[in-house]
């Protein structure tokens, strides 16, 4: 029996060879992208899960609310001191964000309790300081405090505050 000579097949198994490995490599990438798509896919359901349950709890606490003898909105009025300088939009608009949410736990509440509500609205913000809002602290004081058409409605006094 012969033995064929290998050096007449060198050329197709170098060939073989590269092609072996390029789909080796071609699988490796095609692996690669493809987890990454699902590790995206994976990311993106986990967030849209997360905001799903965020607005199934707001839509539970609105029909909560829903009820037509309760607060259902939180409105902050910001007046400043005479003869000082004027605090800009966006700190004006960071203080009524914080003031909204300390006042949150009036939310749902009944309109008829609002006297009692006051005194303890009253207790919690009575110089009340807001601290890091534009590198700078400010003291706030509770002015009036009205509901109208189920919408609580805070008038507060705004001051810069300086530590002593």
């Amino acid at each position: 029996m012969r033995i064929p000579n290998f050096a007449r097949f060198q050329r197709f198994m170098q060939l073989t060879a590269f092609f072996v490995c390029g789909m080796i490599v071609g699988s490796a990438i095609y692996s690669a992208l493809l987890n990454d798509q699902y590790n995206l896919a994976i990311i993106s359901n986990r967030e849209l899960i997360d905001q799903l349950d965020s607005i199934k709890k707001e839509l539970k606490q609105k029909e909560e609310i829903h009820k037509s003898n309760v607060i259902k909105r939180i409105v902050a009025h910001i007046e400043e001191q005479q003869g000082k300088s004027p605090i800009d939009k966006i700190t004006e608009g960071e203080l009524k964000k914080r003031l909204r949410a300390d006042m949150e736990i009036f939310l749902g509440r009944s309109i008829y309790s609002i006297d009692s509500d006051a005194q303890l609205a009253r207790i919690l913000l009575e110089s009340k300081v807001y601290e890091d809002i534009g590198d700078k602290d400010y003291e706030v004081n509770i002015m009036t405090i009205l509901v109208v058409d189920n919408v609580l409605q805070i008038w507060v006094e705004v001051k810069l505050h300086l530590p002593k």
